[in-house]
């Protein structure tokens, strides 16, 4: 009975913890939203500190902002097509992404009001529905893609400003006030009219260029390793003399193979003809090939099979990835381990500079080279580590890895009828044509550079997210 009790007075005291008076005012100037999360804690707290800082605030959006346009285009069908007649499409969760992919290509024809959903550069990208607040700076190489309905578009009046908003919204100041202007009891939305009630500091102009510009810099620094990337594919591609991957037709797939060829597999998903083909041209290159596993290419390939019990921290813990969170430019809702707590585990989860990670479980196969600013972090049971002979075998495995070749590899091993899975053994089995040394080496180093310029990318953007931070601090 004592334990109800007390359990109850502390019940008591954590809603008393969580409740908050609101004016009349704040009502009227809310636009009459009664709902609590209108009126979070978080937002309030955030905008406490704003106005105890020494800069004036602005909003973000409105007369006498900071931005005078914002706007999320208009719901549309998606009529997916080829590449040859379509537009690269962008989801809201792909603004942030190191290497946002043109994975689906809309309808040029059949997309009304094609023109308002195009990402123009240098906009301030917004997720708006679902998860709320993960921002972009929309990079020229996003340029003329579509994006979805669900990201408002924000217009500043140049770039340098673009960076400075897009810079801010990244901080716990700005992104507390965007969740906090949610509404809808299943899913979460926000309206870019919102952004009228978001404060911005107002810093002098020079450090507010400074801010944005390095933003910008970052920016077109990923755009660059993603050119790099993209021509050690276009390398790649080249020097295996491989031709494109074969469209499948729409429907079921029917084949036949030889009972030589199972491989102790009865899955259909295993013996699919694109996997089997992509080995047929390999043996018809007459390159070497290898397995992953060869010492030739990898020294490990590893697995986190022994961290279970997680003890997180608030502040100044070792960051611990998702296998989402990896392929994530500034990996949001970040939990930090207890240093203490898993000196031991570290062995196993710990990330290092150009490691290959592979996703293997859910999403199947993504694969990611370790930039050097992710050194010493971790991540979770969800990726293998592929452990490269050396920065050059690094270079070239992200590259074969990621292909459409290396795709079709990975993904015929995974396994589950619900939550696929792969594993580190099946990893070592998929085949890496070898090209002679000088086609080899040529392919690593455009990899190993693009991963030089994301971690420029990083280094700037923490650099202006220090300088705005001081900035509010009074610092």
């Amino acid at each position: 009975m004592v334990k109800t009790a007390r359990a109850h007075s502390q019940g008591k005291a954590h809603l008393a913890s969580r409740s908050v008076g609101v004016r009349l005012t704040e009502v009227m100037g809310a636009g009459l939203r009664l709902e609590a999360s209108a009126y979070a804690l978080e937002a309030r707290q955030a905008i406490a500190e704003l106005q105890a800082c020494p800069h004036p605030l602005k909003a973000v959006l409105g007369e006498g902002g900071v931005c005078q346009d914002a706007h999320n285009g208009a719901r549309f069908p998606r009529v997916y097509v080829g590449e040859t007649n379509g537009v690269p499409f962008l989801s809201s969760s792909d603004i942030i992404g190191l290497r946002p992919e043109r994975g689906n290509y809309l309808s040029r024809k059949h997309t009304p009001k094609l023109e308002q959903l195009l990402i123009q550069p240098w906009t301030v990208l917004v997720s708006r529905s679902g998860t709320i607040g993960n921002v972009s700076l929309a990079s020229p190489r996003m340029a003329g893609w579509v994006l979805s309905e669900h990201a408002i578009r924000i217009t500043a009046p140049d770039r340098d400003t673009a960076g400075y908003v897009a810079a801010f919204l990244r901080t716990q100041w700005g992104r507390a006030q965007l969740v906090g202007l949610t509404y809808g009891s299943v899913v979460q939305h926000i309206e870019p009219h919102h952004l009228e009630r978001v404060l911005i500091p107002d810093l002098p102009a020079i450090r507010r260029i400074a801010i944005g510009r390095a933003f910008v810099d970052a920016a077109l620094k990923r755009d660059a390793a993603n050119d790099q990337l993209d021509a050690a594919d276009a390398r790649l591609r080249a020097a295996l003399k491989l031709p494109p991957l074969p469209a499948l037709n729409h429907g079921p797939v029917v084949g036949t193979i030889r009972a030589a060829d199972w491989a102790g597999r009865l899955d259909a998903s295993f013996h699919n003809p694109t996997a089997r083909w992509v080995e047929q041209q390999l043996r018809a290159s007459g390159l070497p090939v290898l397995p992953l596993s060869d010492a030739r290419l990898t020294q490990a390939i590893n697995a986190v099979t022994k961290f279970r019990k997680r003890v997180y921290v608030p502040k100044g813990g070792i960051p611990l990835l998702s296998s989402k969170q990896l392929f994530q430019v500034d990996p949001i809702e970040l939990k930090g381990l207890a240093r203490g707590a898993h000196t031991d585990d570290m062995e196993e989860i710990a990330l290092a500079t150009n490691t290959i990670a592979i996703t293997c479980s859910g999403t199947i196969g993504r694969v990611q080279i370790i930039p050097a600013y992710m050194n010493g972090w971790a991540a979770n049971q969800h990726a293998l580590r592929i452990i490269p002979a050396d920065d050059e075998k690094a270079g070239y495995l992200y590259a074969w890895l990621a292909s459409d070749y290396g795709q079709a590899l990975i993904t015929r091993y995974s396994y589950g009828s619900v939550i696929l899975e792969f594993d580190r053994f099946m990893a070592g089995e998929v085949s890496v044509p070898l090209l002679p040394d000088p086609e080899r080496k040529a392919i690593a180093a455009l990899v190993l550079d693009a991963n030089r310029l994301r971690d420029e990318a990083w280094t700037l953007e923490q650099g202006a997210l220090k300088m705005l931070r001081d900035e509010i601090a009074g610092a």
